[in-house]
């Protein structure tokens, strides 16, 4: 049935095809229409070219237009006397005094920020509100000599404690927390201040 239908269809694509057809004009180009019977063929017959000359241009200038003079009008002339004045005297020009070059001051040196970098910190406490969070980053920090940070870490305040540069250093801190009495201290991997 399958191949039935797929000849059926190609046999109907080849008979609603555009016909070809070829027209001769004269010998000197072939023009070929699609989708049109001979009959239908309008022929228009080619021509040779032939060379196209502009034509000449003539210059157009107006006729000079005539003028009449123009009267002559007379005025007294009144000769009035200015009082003579002497020339000005040119005055040299006050001498240049060139300032030695003084180089502009640097500018004032920022002091960098301070430097981050990848390190660990000891979490001991975590708390969904800040006001908890402070009381126990405040009640650290006078017992412990280490930083003591609160940060925020979506969506809970985290106290974390220590600036350590490696992983042993970190599980030195974390124990003596444990033995403080921050039972569930632990490691945390994160941008430290050496």
């Amino acid at each position: 049935m399958k191949k039935i239908l797929l000849i059926g269809c190609i046999i109907f694509f080849v008979l609603c095809a555009p016909k070809k057809t070829t027209v001769e004009t004269e010998g000197l180009e072939e023009v070929i229409v699609f989708g049109e019977e001979e009959g239908y063929v309008i022929e228009e017959p080619v021509y040779p070219e032939e060379e196209v000359t502009e034509p000449e241009e003539i210059a157009v200038v107006p006729p000079p237009i005539e003028e009449e003079p123009m009267p002559v009008i007379e005025e007294p002339v009144s000769v009035i006397e200015e009082p003579s004045v002497p020339p000005p005297v040119e005055e040299a020009p006050p001498p240049v005094i060139e300032e030695p070059y003084v180089p502009p001051a640097p500018p004032p040196a920022l002091t960098p920020s301070p430097l981050r970098v990848f390190g660990f910190r000891i979490q001991i406490f975590a708390s969904s509100t800040e006001k908890n969070a402070n009381r126990v980053a405040s009640d650290a920090s006078s017992v412990l000599t280490e930083r003591v940070y609160v940060d925020y870490v979506a969506p809970y305040y985290k106290v974390r404690v220590g600036d350590c540069l490696t992983y042993e250093d970190a599980e030195t801190l974390k124990n003596r927390m444990l033995r403080q009495g921050y039972h569930g201290a632990f490691i945390v991997e994160t941008m430290v201040t050496p």
